[in-house]
């Protein structure tokens, strides 16, 4: 069966390795999964995407209780 990446619908080996220099129209018969070269970009994106970031904190209020008003 031909295999197809789903993201950039260039033609692939069994081992996820591009074939196709350039994309290729949907091939609707063909397995569709993600090549390597997408999954490297995927996984690239997804690891910068869970780096701490830097929260605001609320503000801490000194409020005093007293029974005047």
């Amino acid at each position: 069966m031909q295999r197809q990446c789903a993201w950039c619908l260039r033609l692939m080996d069994n081992i996820g390795e591009p074939i196709s220099p350039i994309p290729v129209p949907k091939i609707y018969k063909a397995t569709h999964g993600m090549c390597k070269t997408c999954g490297n970009l995927w996984l690239e994106q997804a690891i910068q995407g869970t780096e701490p970031h830097a929260v605001a904190r609320p503000l801490v209020l000194d409020a005093h209780i007293s029974s005047q008003y």
